[in-house]
Formats: structure tokens, C-alpha cells, sequence
């Protein structure tokens, strides 16, 4: 008897890709805020608001560092706002437009909608007028 059945071997994925190609919520907005602070951090250094020595780490070039803060910063934005941007992209190539004819008959119809909207909301103010002057 032949056993029809194969073994299926797991396929190894790297642990860095992994980690890397999973969505982690907590992080993310962790990884938000810290990117505002950064570009906050550097707009007031570039600003001139916030001013900083000679400091350890940044040096005697503080506009230097105010511009990587802004650069990391964003880049972390970045990187926290593109899962959500991610699907709608796809999505694009799903659109289709309309033929000419078929868009010219929605334009058609809501000018009509738009002409006898504005008609009933001219009626209702010349019969409230009336009636307002007849109050009074």
C-alpha cells in the first residue's frame, strides 16, 4: 500500500522579517507620539524658542541636530501612518470611470435636482414672507 499523502515541510521564514512585517497597535502609537515630539522638539530649536549649549551628543551645531529630530521624526510618522494609507492604495486600481454620456446624464440630473431644490426653498421663503406680513 502507497501512501498518498506527502509531508509537508514548514517553510522557515527569517525572525527579522517577522518582526518587522507585523503590526504591533501599542508600539505604533507609542512610536507616533515620540515622532511628534521629535519634529516639535526641532521646529523650536530650528524656531530659535528653544535654545540649547553646548551639550553632549549634540555639539556646538544645534541647527544640525534640530534637522535630523525633524527627519527622524517624520520618517517615524511615516512609518506609523503607512498601514492605514497601505490598503487604500490598492484600491486605487480597482477604480473606473465613467463613459462620457453616462457622466454628462449625473451632471444632467443633479443640476435639475439643484434648480428644483432652490425652487421649493424660494416658494417656502415668499410663503413665510406673506405670512409675516400679514402678522404684522
Amino acid at each position: 500500500m502507497v501512501d498518498t499523502k506527502k509531508a509537508v515541510k514548514p517553510e522557515k521564514k527569517s525572525r527579522v522579517l517577522e518582526i518587522l512585517s507585523k503590526e504591533y497597535k501599542y508600539e505604533n502609537i507609542v512610536l507616533m507620539f515620540l515622532a511628534i515630539f521629535a519634529i516639535v522638539l526641532g521646529a523650536l530649536i530650528l524656531n530659535g524658542t528653544l535654545t540649547i549649549g553646548k551639550v553632549f551628543l549634540i555639539g556646538s551645531y544645534p541647527k544640525v541636530f534640530a534637522w535630523l529630530l525633524v527627519a527622524l521624526g517624520t520618517i517615524s510618522l511615516l512609518l506609523v501612518v503607512w498601514p492605514f494609507y497601505k490598503p487604500s492604495l490598492l484600491e486605487f486600481k480597482r477604480i473606473s470611470f465613467l463613459k462620457k454620456k453616462e457622466f454628462f446624464q449625473n451632471v444632467l440630473q443633479v443640476f435639475i435636482f439643484v434648480v428644483i431644490l432652490s425652487a421649493v426653498f424660494l416658494l417656502y421663503d415668499l410663503v413665510i414672507k406673506a405670512l409675516i406680513d400679514l402678522m404684522v
